[in-house]
């Protein structure tokens, strides 16, 4: 597709043969050296299909999720190339400290592993790159590929999963962006089964997650609270102090009911480590933005 479009002239650069590259143009400025003001422009245009917003998916750990991504122009795997890549989840604060301000807008130094997560390309997938996290969990489900569908089984879902993914695809007949934010809960929530103990009937659950000072919370379809009719008992210990737990609730329980066993640790400081960055965005003390500080400011 072409696109004629008038621009004024002080509005580019001198040299008369500019190339600018965009996420949805790619844009070939061609224009006469001597002053006009107007000229044409060029435009070959290459539709970027996906949305920018970006879709936020909650998982609790040690479960499997799913990272959806779909694209309409996808027909078959030849001269597909796609990958799904990562993002650390960065918070912004104010700062009082300006050489402190300016100094991370030119470092960043926790981008140092690969951000890729799953690759695939010459009609195969590709893992030579792949970040050491998802070794062995991630995989795209090949018959689903030339339909389009490109979504991300994530297996065994950890508190350093947490972050920004991005699936990116492109053949010759258009190109692709989706975001998934996968966010993770502080909550484990292992499966409830029924047993028998002393020919009574119990809930159970086991952790699989490790921690110095677990809460076990029972609760029922109306989530109410049965904490208090559970007993919790240490099945594995560690070296180091962490523990597994074995639940049982001995509320009057009904094999037709819904129970839910929610697992957190009370320790807020030996709670698991997640991937998000702070980073300054603003010097509070002079009310700049991010990008309008630099080393030539006058007093």
């Amino acid at each position: 597709m072409y696109l004629v479009i008038a621009v004024s002239l002080s509005l580019l650069p001198e040299d008369c043969h500019t190339t600018i590259p965009s996420k949805t143009l790619n844009v070939c400025l061609l224009f006469a050296p001597h002053r006009m003001s107007f000229f044409l422009v060029w435009v070959n245009l290459l539709l970027l299909h996906g949305t920018a917003s970006t879709e936020e998916l909650r998982a609790h750990p040690f479960t499997d999720v799913t990272l959806s991504c779909e694209f309409s122009f996808i027909e078959d795997t030849e001269n597909l190339e796609f990958s799904w890549e990562r993002e650390d989840i960065i918070e912004e604060y104010e700062t009082d400290d300006n050489e402190f301000y300016r100094f991370f807008k030119y470092y960043d130094f926790f981008q140092v592993f690969t951000k890729v997560v799953y690759q695939f390309y010459n009609n195969t997938e590709q893992l030579e790159e792949q970040n050491a996290l998802y070794e062995g969990r991630v995989s795209v489900d090949r018959d689903e590929i030339s339909e389009g569908i490109l979504s991300l089984l994530l297996r065994s879902v950890n508190f350093l999963d947490e972050a920004l993914y991005k699936c990116s695809a492109v053949t010759p007949d258009g190109r692709g962006e989706s975001t998934v934010k996968l966010i993770v809960e502080d909550s484990e929530i292992p499966q409830v089964q029924f047993s028998k103990i002393d020919d009574e009937d119990v809930a159970t659950c086991i952790s699989k997650g490790w921690y110095l000072t677990p809460n076990v919370t029972w609760l029922d379809r109306g989530e109410r609270d049965l904490s208090n009719h559970s007993t919790v008992e240490i099945l594995e210990e560690q070296m180091n102090g962490l523990y597994r737990v074995f639940s049982v609730l001995r509320y009057p329980v009904k094999l037709n009911e819904k129970y839910v066993c929610l697992i957190t640790e009370t320790d807020e400081n030996n709670r698991p480590i997640r991937a998000i960055r702070r980073y300054p965005s603003k010097c509070r003390s002079e009310g700049k933005n991010y990008y309008d500080i630099s080393y030539n400011d006058q007093p």
